[in-house]
């Protein structure tokens, strides 16, 4: 054990609470302590916001993809009724989303 300092099982050394400087550290770390867990609540609310703004977008979009297949059966369905044939109608759009840089994926499927 040095001299002039106290030290229990645990290494910690046996601090004087009643002394300026301890008092002054816990408040110091008392200030840290609140201000980071304000950070914490400010990242979390923001957090929370931004996952129902994207949440909205995407029932947005999903709606919206929906709403542009259907489009796409009903323009499919008349060009059949005037004698295109679908394996055309078909191979056309197929070509047209690979020009806009669509994947290939079937396009009539919803998300």
């Amino acid at each position: 054990m040095r001299s002039g300092h106290k030290s229990h099982k645990n290494g910690k050394k046996n601090v004087d609470k009643a002394s300026d400087e301890y008092k002054k550290r816990r408040e110091r770390n008392n200030i840290a302590v609140r201000k980071s867990r304000e950070k914490a609540k400010i990242r979390s609310r923001e957090t929370e916001k931004k996952v129902s703004e994207l949440a909205r977008e995407n029932d947005t979009l999903r709606k919206k993809v929906d709403m542009l297949s259907k489009e796409l059966n009903v323009l499919k369905s008349l060009l059949t009724n005037v004698g295109v044939p679908a394996e055309s109608v078909d191979t056309e759009i197929a070509k047209g989303l690979q020009m806009d840089g669509h994947p290939s994926t079937p396009y009539g499927s919803s998300m």
